[in-house]
Order: structure tokens, then C-alpha cells, then sequence
């Protein structure tokens, strides 16, 4: 009896350490505001790729080069399908508007 209350309650612990875990996701999840390409280490050499996980807002992207001209601009619906970025120097500015949340990977 006594091993099964100590396993039962080692169980209800780990089952309750798992209900919090945060998916790793999102940590490249961002919401509205400009950003620096170099502020979230995204490597030049990697090719990226945009979607919006909001489930009912629309998000407009745009990324500006170091001369402040715009090189892309997306406008995503909501939970819309992955769209190829192009390669992220550290200089490019990432302005992202609308009330919905993007997930860069």
C-alpha cells in the first residue's frame, strides 16, 4: 500500500509538470512592433519561413533593408500557410502590424 501511494503521488507530480511545459514554438512567436534581424540571432545563411498563428486575425509583414527600403512585404490571413522569407542579414529591420501573432522558423 505504501509503494503504490508513493508512486501515485510521483505520478500526479510529473502529470502536473507536463500540463505546464511551454511549447518550444513559442519562442518565435511575435506579435506587432519592429524588430532587428539581429536581436533574435537569425542567421544569414538560413532561409526562414513566415506563418501567422492567429486564428481569426490578419497580419501584414515587412521587412526593410539597411537603407530603410522595403525588399518584402507579406500580408498573411489568419492561420495561413508557411511563406519563404528572403535571407535575414543582421541590418534588416522586421515590422510586423495587425493584431495577430507570427511564427518565424
Amino acid at each position: 500500500m505504501k509503494k503504490f501511494s508513493i508512486l501515485l503521488l510521483v505520478i500526479l507530480c510529473l502529470s502536473f509538470n507536463i500540463v505546464r511545459a511551454q511549447p518550444k514554438n513559442q519562442a518565435n512567436a511575435f506579435k506587432e512592433g519592429v524588430y532587428k534581424a539581429a536581436d533574435f540571432n537569425f542567421s544569414p545563411t538560413n532561409r526562414y519561413t513566415i506563418k501567422n498563428i492567429s486564428p481569426k486575425d490578419n497580419v501584414y509583414l515587412l521587412l526593410f533593408d539597411e537603407h530603410q527600403l522595403t525588399i518584402q512585404s507579406i500580408r498573411l490571413d489568419p492561420n495561413s500557410e508557411k511563406y519563404n522569407l528572403l535571407p535575414l542579414k543582421p541590418e534588416y529591420r522586421i515590422v510586423i502590424v495587425g493584431n495577430g501573432e507570427v511564427f518565424i522558423a
